[in-house]
């Protein structure tokens, strides 16, 4: 075991796969919007949206104080082997401070699926997804499908709620026993865009 974040994972008879962290990353799409105001106090609101990893509770910020895209680590849960999947996800919620309404929708870009120190696993290991109202929904092995290159967008997200993204990792029937022992780093992005309060938001 690399280390305790890798899943391991038995690829042929009591033969150990490492597949690497599944990471999300986080942005925000551009939004803007102008209106005059009298003199006064004009206070700024926080477009904050919180990312939750489904199985191990760890918590960050999609962005991080220095502007930068923040990064949470997905610990899919169970053993992956050879015609098998393991799930994983993350909690993304709407922790806006703006007054009135303040919907957003979050994008889930394509997964990139790339090879450590020069390996050939990655192309046995698909990754598929889906929205969920519950993180329950993340352990059971209905609606999943591949992300488009559109990628996945959630249901609309009210200030103070939260939508849920699954993940579906697998591992093809036909790896070969060359794969042993290798590891990939599977990434994707999520996007958070507000839906209301700019000009022909809502």
């Amino acid at each position: 075991m690399r280390t305790k974040r890798r899943l391991q994972a038995a690829a042929l008879t009591a033969v150990a796969v490492v597949l690497g962290l599944f990471t999300v990353q986080g942005t925000y799409a551009l939004w803007s919007a102008a209106a005059s105001a009298s003199p006064g106090t004009i206070t700024s609101a926080s477009f904050d949206t919180a990312l939750t990893a489904v199985n191990t509770g760890q918590t960050t910020t999609m962005t991080l104080a220095d502007g930068s895209a923040a990064t949470l680590t997905l610990s899919p849960a169970g053993t992956l082997g050879p015609g098998t999947s393991v799930y994983g996800g993350v909690v993304v919620t709407n922790n806006t401070n703006a007054g009135g309404q303040f919907n957003t929708a979050i994008t889930a870009g394509q997964p990139t699926i790339a090879n450590v120190s020069g390996g050939t696993l990655a192309g046995y290991v698909t990754v598929n997804a889906k929205t969920a109202a519950s993180s329950a929904e993340c352990s059971t092995a209905t609606g999943f499908a591949s992300i488009s290159t559109a990628g996945l967008v959630s249901p609309t997200v009210a200030k103070g709620g939260s939508t849920v993204f699954c993940f579906q990792v697998s591992l093809s029937s036909s790896a070969p026993s060359t794969v042993k022992g290798q590891a990939v780093n599977i990434s994707l992005q999520l996007t958070a865009r507000q839906l209301c309060g700019v000009p022909s938001g809502c």
